[in-house]
């Protein structure tokens, strides 16, 4: 399983983010990719409605609560988490080509900028009714991700921010040394707890 590519889309209010996620998504699922979206906003909103059954839950003190019916199943999470978590979650659920993300500020995440507004760190190009090239370029770009996705370190209950060259070494020296475990082949995911 290789890791999903991940790009955001990011512009100021109208500008068309959605309407060029939708386009993308549509795109690549023709062509047969997995596709996994996630939506991001600076604005202290909820999609749980007050006093309804979901909302109760939360409020007498649970921190997930699941609503599951026969069309879709939806986990409301009472707390914010960064960009690389939610990615990192993202992926638990689905085997994904490609991870396209409306409103990304992540720095580690390659983005598309709609519209005008201040340009984000990461832009790799605007996108000016050039479909077919925005297009052509995510595809053909390799397995880019945000190096906080691959590893996540957590010391005494504190997360351990990385940059791409430490969590690239301690990933490849953990992948390495399990390789060479007998019976371990194929490492997608390893989760190590040590307590001393």
């Amino acid at each position: 399983m290789s890791a999903p590519r991940v790009y955001g889309v990011y512009g100021e209010s109208d500008s068309g983010k959605t309407t060029l996620i939708v386009q993308l998504v549509s795109q690549l699922t023709k062509e047969g990719y997995q596709v996994a979206t996630m939506k991001q906003s600076n604005k202290t909103i909820s999609m749980d409605t007050k006093n309804k059954d979901t909302w109760r839950h939360h409020q007498a003190g649970a921190h997930l609560v699941v609503f599951s019916s026969r069309s879709e199943t939806n986990f409301l999470l009472n707390a914010p988490l960064r960009s690389s978590e939610i990615l990192r979650r993202i992926s638990e659920f689905g085997n994904f080509d490609f991870i396209l993300v409306e409103g990304a500020d992540d720095p580690d995440v390659p983005k598309i900028q709609v519209g005008k507004g201040r340009k984000r760190s990461n832009t790799i190009a605007v996108y000016k009714d050039n479909f077919q090239e925005i297009f052509a370029l995510i595809k053909k770009q390799g397995t880019i991700r945000p190096s906080p996705s691959d590893l996540s370190i957590k010391v005494n209950g504190i997360d351990i921010p990385l940059t791409e060259f430490p969590a690239q070494i301690i990933s490849n020296t953990i992948v390495g040394m399990l390789g060479s475990l007998k019976n371990v082949q194929n490492i997608h995911t390893v989760t190590i707890e040590l307590k001393r």
